[in-house]
């Protein structure tokens, strides 16, 4: 049988850059509407006979693309509420990865409510960074991500409480993968004839 990705020693993150190890993630996300992208980063493939390298078989290959008249928009929320897993799921021969966020926006509010009701049923992309400086996409060419439900919007039951918002996105794909393209021009609006 042919293989796809070729096996390697996998040594204890021993340079000083890969030292550094912290939870949690930046708390600004890159988002868009599924279908304004004109272009999605591929999966990772062997190329002709040659397996990938471990660290190939890792990351997507490509920038996402906005299409002509759009652009993806940043969000900020709430310091150290929001939390990015990626879990096993499926059974054998069917195994694939649901990527899970959840972040919260501290205040009710209408800017807020109005992102939650643009969202509800839509089908969405998500550009997520750890607090290591790796991000992830959640969203590819088949799949996009959803909002699910979550906990909702409360007052909270004291002065001491956060009032806030807590949004829940999910996204199933059948790999995990980090995203090395473009996070930053894709923020600009695409001019027309280009």
């Amino acid at each position: 049988m042919k293989k796809c990705v070729n096996l390697s020693n996998i040594d204890d993150a021993l340079d000083c850059a890969t030292l550094d190890n912290m939870g949690g993630i930046v708390p600004k996300l890159i988002f868009g509407y599924y279908e304004d992208v004109a272009t999605w980063p591929d999966f990772p493939a062997p190329v002709g006979d040659a397996a990938m390298d471990l660290d190939v078989a890792g990351a997507l290959k490509g920038d996402v693309v906005m299409k002509e008249g759009t652009c993806a928009y940043v969000m900020d929320f709430t310091d150290d509420t929001g939390e990015f897993k990626i879990t096993d799921q499926g059974e054998t021969g069917g195994e694939s990865h649901v990527y899970d966020l959840t972040i919260i926006a501290a205040k009710m509010r209408k800017k807020i409510f109005g992102f939650e009701n643009a969202t509800r049923g839509r089908r969405l992309f998500f550009i997520v960074q750890d607090n290591n400086g790796t991000r992830y996409l959640m969203g590819d060419k088949r799949n996009a991500a959803r909002r699910v439900s979550g906990d909702g919007s409360t007052t909270g039951a004291n002065a001491a409480a956060r009032n806030q918002n807590s949004m829940h996105y999910s996204y199933n794909c059948p790999r995990k993968l980090v995203y090395e393209g473009d996070a930053v021009n894709l923020l600009t609006v695409v001019p027309s004839g280009s």
